[in-house]
């Protein structure tokens, strides 16, 4: 087991210790519970901001390896954003 000590307005402590009381639980039980879910959701957020990112520069080097005759002026409009938007992070 391990300790997280936070210090926070008394109005949040008694909101805290109201929905806790509603849900029949401790505080404690209540603030870890909330802290996991936020936790776990901002962790599956980001790896699906990473997953569609490598997504796109896999299609994006398909599209550039793609062997063609001339590129349409649709994949040169598609290329160019991709070069100005996921190229610049």
């Amino acid at each position: 087991m391990s300790r997280i000590d936070a210090r926070i307005p008394l109005a949040v402590r008694e909101t805290i210790d109201r929905a806790a009381a509603m849900q029949g639980r401790t505080r404690t039980d209540f603030l870890i519970e909330a802290a996991l879910e936020k936790a776990e959701r901002v962790i599956a957020e980001q790896a699906i901001i990473r997953l569609s990112m490598r997504d796109q520069e896999l299609l994006a080097e398909a599209l550039q390896k793609q062997e063609s005759l001339e590129p349409t002026p649709f994949l040169k409009k598609l290329a160019d954003e991709y070069e100005a938007t996921v190229k610049s992070l």
